[in-house]
């Protein structure tokens, strides 16, 4: 067997966020509330004085809270656009329709397949016309997939089940020739 053969995607291995966009994400997002919070209490103090009594610190070094708050916006706002997806301007080495047939086996209501069929257009240059199957009008199909979809079969073998890799799939249509198959319309 070939090693373009055995590409077979487990769901929970490679769709989930890279370890470290998710800390950034997280990180991000408790800088942001922290900015938040300490804007907040500094207004409220100036305008309204505060239900509670606060440290001495906060009284004596009120410019620095500001200061703080203004930082905590700045590293959240940093590491939150850290965490964002970058588009991709990947272009394979050569040009043209890689394979003879791709089917995505779908569900009604699926927002995972819909995700998976974005991702199979944006390298609709590579692909051909991508047919679709509901599971749920095959009781054999909905019996095989019921679980593991959205799976996505390319040329008759099952590639990806559950997400598409997008590195993995730019590896399978890198190292598949271009063949003579021209899309309908």
């Amino acid at each position: 067997m070939s090693a373009d053969s055995e590409i077979l995607i487990d769901s929970q291995s490679l769709c989930d966020q890279p370890p470290s966009q998710s800390r950034h994400s997280t990180l991000g997002t408790a800088a942001l509330l922290c900015g938040t919070l300490l804007l907040c209490l500094t207004l409220a103090d100036q305008t309204t004085g505060l239900p509670f009594a606060m440290p001495r610190a906060w009284y004596i070094n009120r410019p620095l809270w500001y200061f703080f708050a203004m930082g905590c916006f700045a590293i959240g706002v940093f590491l939150l656009r850290k965490s964002r997806p970058r588009p991709t301007s990947w272009r394979a080495s050569r040009s043209g329709i890689r394979f003879t047939t791709v089917v995505l086996f779908t569900r009604e209501g699926c927002t995972l397949c819909d995700q998976t069929k974005a991702t199979l257009q944006k390298y609709a240059e590579y692909l051909p016309e991508i047919g679709e199957v509901d599971i749920a009008a095959d009781p054999e199909l909905a019996g095989r997939y019921g679980t593991e979809i959205p799976v996505v079969e390319i040329d008759g073998q099952v590639r990806f089940r559950g997400c598409v890799s997008e590195p993995l799939l730019r590896r399978l249509i890198e190292a598949t020739p271009p063949c003579s198959v021209m899309r309908n319309g």
